[in-house]
């Protein structure tokens, strides 16, 4: 004998038999076709350069050849020794070499690049300038970043490191650095932003509370890149202007210890010597007396926007 379904298992078992009319679509996947086809006619009928898409890829440059003979010649005098290290370490061995102000506030797990560069201060090590960089507690992540907006505006290479609710602290002044195209880098040894409770996980969700400053970013994902991507950024934001952050895992990359190329001091030099000019002209349109220039205006915003568009072709480098 056939059981009899009760009213509420009748409707389920219609409902579960049902099927869609012919040419139905359902909605997710309609959706989805709908964005796929704009996509393709934004990229066939776009107003946006030759190929109709939003911007033309930008293209990859090869080094100069004198530039690429000074660094494998550097390469050849003063070898790279493997040597084991954490990612902090990497970070702050290129950001030290680079940095002639360097403000902190302690925030895990990027605290052992402040400790290591206060330590490395105190004990009269030098970076490549051959100064021994002024290393400066402030009273929170907010004077940090100040600090090294105003040593920047006077013309000196300064850089902080931090993490999760200390980064966003910084948005105020990044926006300014970024919008005055000044050079620097921003180490970050990435960690969630706290919201229920705090959390030591490494996930990215500083990192992307910052796209929108105009701040660069790079992500480093072992202990050796975070030795060559630290210094490709270094370089990077003196040859284009723009600042960047660099980032890698917090509590992962930043203490993994690794069997790494370390960068020594003689190879930084050599690097160093070859940016001598971008980093003269970076100097030379700091704030002086014998050449004074106005800062921090008030715009309406007509003006306003053509200045900020106006940095366009930079950032397109």
């Amino acid at each position: 004998t056939k059981q009899r379904l009760r009213p509420e298992s009748q409707a389920h078992h219609h409902m579960s038999s049902m099927t869609l009319p012919r040419g139905t679509i359902p909605i997710a996947a309609a959706s989805a076709a709908g964005l796929v086809l704009a996509k393709y006619l934004h990229d066939r009928h776009g107003s946006g350069g030759s190929s109709g898409r939003l911007a033309e890829p930008i293209p990859i440059q090869e080094l100069p050849f004198e530039v690429l003979q000074a660094l494998h010649k550097a390469a050849a005098e003063h070898p790279s020794k493997q040597e084991p290290a954490d990612g902090c370490t990497a970070a702050v061995t290129v950001a030290y070499a680079f940095a002639e102000t360097i403000f902190i506030f302690p925030i895990t797990p990027t605290t052992p690049l402040g400790e290591t560069a206060d330590q490395w201060a105190v004990a009269g090590k030098t970076n490549s300038f051959g100064v021994v960089p002024k290393v400066q507690q402030m009273q929170s992540e907010a004077g940090a970043v100040a600090g090294v907006h105003g040593t920047l505006v006077t013309g000196a290479l300064s850089t902080t490191f931090t993490a999760s609710q200390g980064l966003l602290l910084m948005i105020p002044n990044m926006y300014k650095i970024a919008g005055e195209l000044l050079p620097c880098v921003f180490h970050v040894a990435a960690r969630a932003v706290a919201g229920q409770a705090l959390a030591i996980f490494g996930d990215h969700s500083d990192i992307m509370a910052v796209r929108q400053t105009g701040f660069a970013l790079l992500s480093s994902h072992s202990v050796q890149e975070s030795f060559d991507l630290a210094l490709a950024s270094h370089i990077a934001t003196l040859l284009c202007s723009v600042p960047f952050v660099h980032f890698f895992d917090g509590m992962r990359t930043s203490h993994e210890i690794q069997k790494c190329h370390a960068l020594n001091d003689k190879q930084v030099k050599v690097v160093m010597d070859l940016l001598e000019d971008k980093i003269d002209e970076f100097r030379a349109q700091a704030l002086n007396p014998s050449h004074p220039t106005l800062r921090g205006t008030a715009q309406s915003p007509d003006i306003y926007f053509q200045n900020v568009e106006a940095a366009n072709p930079v950032i397109a480098k």
